[in-house]
């Protein structure tokens, strides 16, 4: 029998565990008979399951042993032990009914397992911030109606009692919105929801008509405002979406962005649609709203990038301890994204965002996840569907496409950075002009003209200080041709860390 300390006063006494225990043991029993019959289903989500119900049973078989075993367990063991056991059967139990209504295989059956590890299972404590603006409101919005229905309901005077006819009457005609109105009550929590307004007035944004807009193939990026909090936000919209391909799209790319809880990663706030559009858009809001890309400070002349972005000037101790935190908090975005399973497909300048770039300590932000995925192994890809330039060498010869061809692309963006932050506009034209040529036989591309890439790059950073060179060397690793070759991000961050001023930014990741 477990020997309990004297003051174990808040730890619940062993016969009032026992009896409840033996009924979870129970349900343990039947959900590990379940998880052996789908054991091999293949099912991404299935498995997800069947791993959370062995997590499960292994966590109460422990308070079982702690409760009656011989030996010393403290009450502080036996508390975690037991609430560990509670949240985990909890878990499990929403798991396997999200997983009775859900895409199991697939893509999609693949964003679901993303969906669940965060909004679920709770999973993901990465240091991030979680919008509710989207959901809360819509909720707020189904209250009002049901309140709406349940007056209409007993409209009747207090003195006065609606006969059984007249109420059944009255709540025949009111079912059709009833179950209208449960069923996006329903909807509200679910994976890749697109809320539906009236018009874009209802919805809980207001358009910034002095903010630039930005426009490609997509559509446009516009700056809204949140109309409660004033909170600035960038709203996507995606015009004519007339095809359930287009939609299938969106939606990958929505599931994608809210399972992503990271500071180096723009954060999904909420999707929706209006009845009011003839072209049939989706539009999609993103935070922060952080209009200056790193394509943009990367092509400034040397006087406009120094107004806009005060803290940089070339070749100083802090502006190189602020370009390395840069590169390192981006680094540490795209693990997160490989530990997620997610391959981004198409890092480049153009989808990294300065936010906050007049301050003393600018964060970058992946974004645009349009063409990203969840990576499995000999799966099925599209091999160029990413910006040519910067695709890796792998890709164009149509072999594979993995992790490490983001690890290719991210150093592309470090070695265009590292130009920058050592000769400025003119490093950065030299780069440039090592891989984009008049010439015939260039191909405009860095895979294809790497040895001349890296010759140039080189010499930029040849007369750099001793961290400027071992950032170079990182970048010179990013950038084998071969992939087996090129290292993994987690060892790109390692190499990072060494660089003055990063282990300051790694805390804060």
């Amino acid at each position: 029998m477990t020997t309990l300390a004297h003051n174990d006063i808040a730890t619940p006494p062993e016969d009032a565990l026992r009896h409840p225990l033996d009924g979870v043991f129970q349900l343990c029993e039947r959900l590990t008979v379940w998880g052996q019959k789908h054991a091999d289903s293949g099912l991404p989500l299935t498995e997800l399951v069947c791993n959370e119900i062995q997590s499960l049973c292994a966590t109460c078989l422990l308070l079982r042993i702690q409760i009656t075993g011989s030996g010393y367990v403290s009450s502080e063991s036996l508390q975690q032990t037991h609430v560990r056991c509670k949240t985990q059967l909890s878990e499990t139990l929403d798991l396997l009914s999200f997983h009775n209504n859900a895409e199991r295989g697939g893509q999609e059956g693949d964003l679901n397992v993303l969906y669940a590890h965060r909004y679920i299972l709770n999973q993901d404590t990465h240091n991030g911030t979680h919008h509710l603006y989207g959901r809360k409101e819509g909720l707020v919005c189904l209250g009002l109606e049901l309140k709406e229905h349940v007056a209409a309901l007993v409209q009747d005077k207090p003195t006065e009692s609606p006969t059984a006819r007249i109420t059944m009457q009255r709540f025949q005609h009111l079912e059709p919105r009833l179950r209208d109105s449960f069923s996006r009550v329903q909807e509200q929590p679910s994976p890749r929801y697109v809320h539906n307004y009236t018009s874009l007035a209802e919805a809980p944004y207001v358009l910034d008509p002095m903010a630039e807009v930005f426009s490609g193939s997509y559509g446009t990026v516009r700056k809204v405002n949140h109309k409660e909090s004033g909170e600035p936000l960038a709203m996507k919209t995606f015009r004519e979406v007339f095809h359930p391909k287009q939609m299938e799209k969106i939606l990958r790319e929505i599931g994608i962005l809210e399972g992503c809880n990271h500071k180096n990663i723009v954060r999904f706030v909420q999707a929706f649609r209006t009845d009011d559009e003839d072209d049939q858009p989706v539009h999609f809001v993103m935070a922060p709203w952080a209009p200056y890309t790193l394509s943009r400070f990367l092509h400034s002349p040397d006087v406009k990038r120094k107004a806009r972005c005060p803290w940089f000037r070339q070749n100083s101790f802090e502006s190189n301890r602020c370009i390395y935190q840069i590169m390192y908090g981006l680094a540490d975005a795209v693990d997160y994204l490989h530990k997620h399973c997610i391959k981004h497909k198409d890092l480049k300048p153009d989808n990294i965002l300065l936010y906050q770039e007049k301050s003393q300590h600018p964060t970058a932000l992946i974004t645009d996840v349009g063409v990203s995925k969840i990576y499995k192994p000999g799966a099925s890809t599209n091999f160029t569907d990413s910006t040519y330039i910067y695709l890796a060498p792998e890709q164009h010869a149509k072999k594979e496409s993995t992790f490490k061809s983001d690890v290719w692309q991210l150093g592309c963006c470090f070695a265009e950075i590292l130009a920058v932050a050592n000769k400025g506009q003119s490093g950065h034209v030299e780069l440039l002009d090592s891989f984009i040529r008049d010439d015939e036989n260039c191909q405009c591309s860095i895979a294809f003209e790497q040895p001349s890439f890296i010759s140039t790059l080189g010499a930029i950073c040849k007369r750099g200080n001793s961290a400027q060179k071992k950032a170079y060397a990182v970048v010179v690793g990013m950038l084998d041709l071969n992939p087996q070759d090129r290292p993994s991000i987690d060892a790109v961050k390692a190499a990072l860390m060494k660089l003055t001023g990063v282990k300051t930014e790694a805390a804060n990741c």
